[in-house]
């Protein structure tokens, strides 16, 4: 009577294994068949099975059924499961967790990896162009779950979390992203200028600067981020210590110089402000930025001057106009010689060669001002009138 037990239980056992497994082919069949919805009641019971769940083939034909759905461009079909993206990838993983490398289903859950990445990548870029924002930032928030060291997902994600005006899911994607040894630069000025101009909170915007200044350090617009935070905290001083207590340390260091002469004239220290750009070219004769601002400083400058001859009622003016205009040409003549300096260092650069020709202009250095038009036209940044 035992053994006739025994031999029932055994019965039922196989069965039920028979069972699960007719589960899994009949899933599999409905997959082909487009009976999604069947396929998936189907492969989850056989996922959730004690005889079938270790099996790789299980889980592989799980990740396909989930897979069909998230492929689909039938809503009704994708509302079966919204998850379907998700539970796609979760079975790829598992089938990779229960299967060898290298073995047949370990290596076809790797090239459906790909596969569902590229279905999701493209949907979500389909509906963002479809200003589709809240369905895509769903989309991608799904990429960043399927690849979460890729920042495409992170990226689009944010864009289309700021389209619809959700400031903090924006900015935990970018967070996210930051947290990358390879993040892009670009992560870090969304976050700013999130920060800066949705949320007004200046303070994690320097803190989202000052990483960006040490992990890009060839990047000026960090260092003058953070310059520009200090000055709207009412902090320049803390800026103007840290960058003197850094050329203390570094007094060769160009770029140090460079950001101490644009503090300086952002608060309209004019004399400090040239002197540390002379500096910085002092340190760095190739280095382009502080010729520029230093020019940039010299005209500035004539301008403010003219600009009081140009405030003069008519007998002022013809009285005390020309020696202030004199005045301003001293500033006009100092910026000159920088930025032919300038233009030997990046021979073609177009704002550089439209400033020197109207300089050349401005001082009657008529055959000078000819000659830069001509260049100004041969390299197609002037057109013939």
């Amino acid at each position: 009577m035992k053994n006739a037990i025994l031999f029932v239980l055994f019965c039922f056992a196989g069965i039920s294994v028979n069972a699960q497994n007719s589960n899994v082919n009949k899933a599999n069949a409905n997959i082909q068949n487009g009976k999604l919805a069947e396929a998936k009641e189907q492969i989850d019971l056989a996922a959730e099975h004690e005889k079938t769940m270790e099996k790789g083939r299980t889980w592989y034909v799980r990740a396909m059924v989930y897979q069909a759905i998230t492929a689909s461009e039938d809503e009704s079909v994708r509302a079966i499961d919204p998850e379907s993206a998700i539970k796609a990838m979760e079975s790829f993983e598992k089938v990779k967790s229960l299967e060898k490398e290298g073995s047949n289903y370990y290596t076809l859950a790797e090239v459906q990896i790909q596969q569902l990445y590229s279905i999701v990548l493209n949907r979500g870029i389909t509906q963002y162009q479809e200003e589709k924002y809240g369905d895509a930032y769903l989309t991608f928030n799904d990429l960043t779950k399927i690849a979460p060291k890729d920042t495409i997902g992170y990226l689009y994600g944010g864009f289309c979390a700021q389209e619809e005006g959700n400031i903090e899911n924006a900015l935990e994607m970018y967070y996210s992203a930051m947290e990358m040894d390879d993040c892009p630069k670009q992560f870090y000025t969304q976050a700013m200028f999130l920060l800066q101009n949705e949320k007004q909170d200046i303070e994690e915007a320097l803190k989202i600067a000052q990483i960006g200044m040490k992990k890009f350090p060839d990047e000026q617009s960090f260092d003058k981020s953070v310059i520009a935070y200090y000055i709207e905290l009412e902090r320049t001083d803390e800026a103007r210590l840290a960058l003197i207590e850094a050329l203390e340390t570094e007094p060769g260091n160009a770029n140090l110089w460079y950001n101490l002469g644009y503090l300086n004239g952002e608060i309209d220290e004019y004399d400090k402000s040239v002197e540390a750009y002379k500096k910085a070219i002092d340190a760095d004769p190739e280095y382009i930025d502080p010729y520029i601002n230093l020019a940039y400083s010299y005209t500035q400058k004539a301008k403010e001057i003219r600009q009081e001859a140009m405030d003069m009622d008519l007998k002022t003016y013809q009285k005390e106009g020309a020696a202030i205009e004199s005045k301003a040409d001293e500033y006009y003549i100092m910026a000159l010689p920088v930025l032919e300096k300038a233009n030997e260092v990046v021979p073609d650069d177009e704002a550089i060669l439209i400033s020197l020709s109207g300089l050349y202009i401005r001082l009657k250095m008529t055959d000078k001002a000819e000659k830069m038009e001509k260049k100004l036209k041969e390299l197609g940044y002037w057109e013939e009138k």
